[in-house]
C-alpha cells in the first residue's frame, strides 16, 4: 500500500483515486493507515462479504484474509482491469499508473505486469513485530 501512497499524485493526475479494503476492524485499519501514512481510506470488511463476493477470500492465511488485488473501476462502475495476486508476485504500481494514463488508446491499454516480491530481513522483522503486537488470528468458525 505504501507504493500506492507514493504514486498517489500520478494516480490523481489521471483522475483516479485509491481505496483499500481490509478484513480488519476500524481501529486496526486506522492504525495501519496512520503507520504507513496513507492519504487514502481503508474500508473495513469485517464480515468478509465484499472479499468473498469478489473472489478475493484467502481462507488459508491468518484465519481468512483478502488476497492482494488491484481493481481499476471506471466512474460508471465498470471494472476495466482486475488483478488477483499472491504474496510472491504482484502488479507493479508503475504499470497500473501507465494503464490509467494509456487507457484511452485505440488498441486499448497494455495490462499491467507482475513483479516478484522478495521480502528482505526488514520485511520479516516488520511482519514479526506485527504478529507480536496483533497476535495470530485463528480461523473463524
Amino acid at each position: 500500500m505504501a507504493e500506492y501512497r507514493d504514486a498517489l499524485p500520478e494516480i490523481a493526475a489521471q483522475g483516479a483515486g485509491v481505496v483499500g479494503i481490509s478484513v480488519d476492524g476500524p481501529e486496526r485499519s486506522e492504525a495501519l493507515r496512520q503507520s504507513l501514512r496513507l492519504p487514502f481510506p481503508l474500508l473495513c470488511d469485517t464480515g468478509r462479504r465484499v472479499i468473498e463476493e469478489w473472489s478475493l477470500f484467502n481462507r488459508e492465511e491468518k484465519g481468512g484474509i483478502a488476497y492482494p488485488a488491484v481493481f481499476v473501476i471506471d466512474s460508471d462502475r465498470t471494472v476495466r482491469y482486475r488483478a488477483l495476486d499472491r504474496t510472491a508476485a504482484r502488479v507493479s504500481t508503475a504499470d497500473v499508473v501507465t494503464f490509467l494514463r494509456d487507457g484511452s488508446g485505440v488498441e486499448g491499454p497494455r495490462e499491467p505486469g507482475r513483479v516478484r516480491v522478495r521480502p528482505g530481513l526488514a520485511t520479516f522483522a516488520l511482519a514479526l513485530r506485527n504478529m507480536l503486537r496483533g497476535g495470530i488470528r485463528s480461523p473463524r468458525s
